[in-house]
């Protein structure tokens, strides 16, 4: 019973699949099923799908043991340009 499940989940990864390579469908992805579409990317040489699902997967944000502040680990700077730049 368990192979029957499992096989209807791998169908399912790969019409979410089918549907991102059309360009539609991302709002299918989820935290399941990220690392499955991943791997299928990687093989088909999809770079650029593969590439936005790992930033779909990337922590982003505020940890949920992080203070109020936010992102207060990040100090504050004028600009990498700003420094560098010739006037």
């Amino acid at each position: 019973m368990k192979e029957i499940q499992d096989n209807g989940g791998q169908d399912q990864i790969q019409g979410i699949y089918r549907q991102l390579k059309k360009g539609l469908g991302r709002e299918l992805v989820n935290d399941d099923n990220v690392g499955a579409l991943i791997e299928l990317a990687a093989r088909d040489g999809e770079q650029i799908l593969e590439q936005e699902l790992r930033e779909w997967q990337a922590p982003c944000g505020v940890a949920p043991d992080a203070s109020a502040g936010g992102l207060h680990h990040l100090a504050p700077n004028p600009g990498f340009n700003k420094t560098h730049v010739k006037h």
